[in-house]
């Protein structure tokens, strides 16, 4: 498999699946709506569809993840020839408010999904049945506990040393990091640590990286680029996404900082911008206030939106360079909802949209139905959007997107 990983293009094209409903037993709702999300992404979709597979996985293998999340994507199936004619019937109406009808399969219980942590390094964290927990730490351990499967796989048949030192280093967390120095504008120089990380094709779809950049008044310009998975915003200032987004790229004033030359202290700020834009974007909503004394959860509404343009004034120069309109354009096509008042309890539900019946389909565990899309864009606090999934638009097909041209 590891030769597969090395050589595998990311397949972008849209399956059009047969919905089913999770079955909960056990406060896993935080789980059927991070697989339901995921579910709704083609590149791993189709990643985890071409990868080998065994229909009885070993309990001694040492891709459990991998294993159990391609043998959950084969439990569905592609949707009808008669559910896809029907959606060529709906084409004319988009922009429409509309509710689609859906066929759905028989809801079933992915019980192999929720012991599969058990056999990794975040056993101590998932392992406690029927504990609820919070489903952007389910996500991130999937992500990257199937990257680090993927980085092992690859070490396994790459002959290049210096490729297996900087895995090994890698899956070990111990990050290496390399230093040089960049000219940018007008021949200033900045210093630039970037931490180095295997490519998967995991990591194709899903990485990002952010630049963060500490100036100092008379003095070069410090650099780190940092990778993620799911980008996190602060909303407790904000009203929308746009809002968070622009307090994440603002400059922050750093206090007590020190010149290297004459140890007096001087003027330093800190700034964020985005330096790599992921296929896929997600968006991690921090609605938990965490504090001495507990945690508690902001409720209010967020506004966010079907179509998502990241301006320059997000980007980092070299991203401003490099991209282009389309892949600075992204489409939402699934959104996590946290509901309920306090941050240690509440319900989690998955909107995604479904591009064989070309609408939105709410799943909450077993229970599957169409809803607008304004539904999807308002709903009502306490219920609130904590995990946004976009899609970069260069990836998507004239027949794949939600709501046709980019607006």
């Amino acid at each position: 498999m590891g030769e597969f990983l090395l050589n595998y293009q990311m397949d972008k094209q849209t399956v059009s699946l047969l919905p089913r409903g999770l079955t909960n037993r056990s406060n896993y709702c935080y789980i059927n709506s991070i697989l339901q999300a995921l579910l709704a992404c083609p590149p791993f979709y189709n990643l985890l569809m071409a990868l080998p597979h065994s229909k009885n996985p070993s309990k001694m293998s040492s891709t459990p993840l991998i294993d159990n999340m391609i043998k959950f994507v084969h439990e569905f199936t592609p949707l009808s020839d008669g559910a896809r004619l029907a959606r060529k019937d709906r084409a004319n109406k988009r922009g429409e408010d509309i509710v689609v009808d859906i066929q759905s399969g028989v809801a079933f219980e992915p019980f192999y999904v929720y012991t599969m942590l058990k056999n990794t390094s975040a056993a101590g964290v998932f392992s406690v049945e029927g504990r609820q927990e919070d489903a952007e730490e389910f996500l991130s351990c999937l992500l990257n506990g199937i990257n680090d499967e993927m980085l092992e796989l690859i070490k396994l048949v790459n002959n290049d040393q210096n490729i297996i030192t900087n895995i090994e280093s890698n899956i070990n967390y111990n990050n290496g990091e390399e230093e040089w120095k960049v000219m940018g504008p007008k021949n200033k120089g900045s210093i630039t640590r970037c931490t180095e990380f295997g490519r998967t094709p995991l990591s194709d779809i899903f990485r990002g990286q952010l630049r963060s950049r500490v100036s100092r008044a008379g003095e070069q310009p410090t650099d780190n680029v940092q990778p993620f998975f799911t980008l996190q915003l602060d909303i407790e200032k904000a009203e929308s996404v746009k809002g968070a987004l622009e307090i994440l790229v603002g400059k922050d004033q750093l206090e007590g900082m020190t010149c290297s030359k004459t140890k007096q202290q001087i003027e330093a700020w800190k700034q964020v911008t985005l330096e790599e834009l992921p296929v896929i974007l997600i968006l991690h909503l921090k609605w938990f206030d965490y504090k001495l004394d507990g945690c508690s959860k902001i409720v209010k509404s967020v506004e966010f939106p079907i179509d998502l343009k990241l301006d320059s004034k997000f980007l980092s120069p070299n991203a401003i360079k490099k991209l282009n309109p389309k892949q600075k354009h992204y489409k939402l096509f699934a959104v996590t909802y946290h509901d309920g008042k306090e941050a240690t309890k509440g319900h989690y539900v998955t909107d995604a949209f479904h591009v064989g019946y070309g609408g939105w389909v709410r799943y909450d565990d077993s229970s599957l139905k169409g809803i607008s899309e304004s539904n999807v864009l308002k709903p009502t606090p306490p219920r609130v959007p904590y995990l946004l999934y976009y899609r970069r638009c260069d990836t998507i097909g004239n027949n794949q997107s939600n709501s046709g041209k980019i607006r």
